[in-house]
């Protein structure tokens, strides 16, 4: 299995490849993570909310991003299961 530090730069690469875009880039929120089964998930939102708090600049419906470690695949959890499995 790879270290925290591996999965979760596959996330951030995950995010900005995939998921992020010219009008709000999304980020990893630091130390933010936990295992279900083989998948570890981080917590992520809106690099502008991140820097402000401010909830205007809040990315609605956006739950975590988990990867499989043992396959190094990535996915956007969506909102609804990330309130189901209720980690953060």
């Amino acid at each position: 299995m790879p270290n925290i530090e591996e999965v979760a730069e596959l996330a951030a690469v995950f995010l900005e490849e995939r998921v992020s875009n010219e009008s709000m880039p999304i980020a990893l929120i630091e130390g933010e993570h936990a295992q279900v089964g083989s998948e570890i998930m981080f917590d992520c939102q809106s690099v502008a909310y991140i820097r402000s708090g401010d909830l205007r600049d809040m990315a609605i419906g956006i739950g975590h991003v988990a990867v499989n470690t043992d396959t190094g695949e990535c996915r956007l959890v969506g909102a609804v299961e990330a309130a189901e499995l209720d980690l953060f």
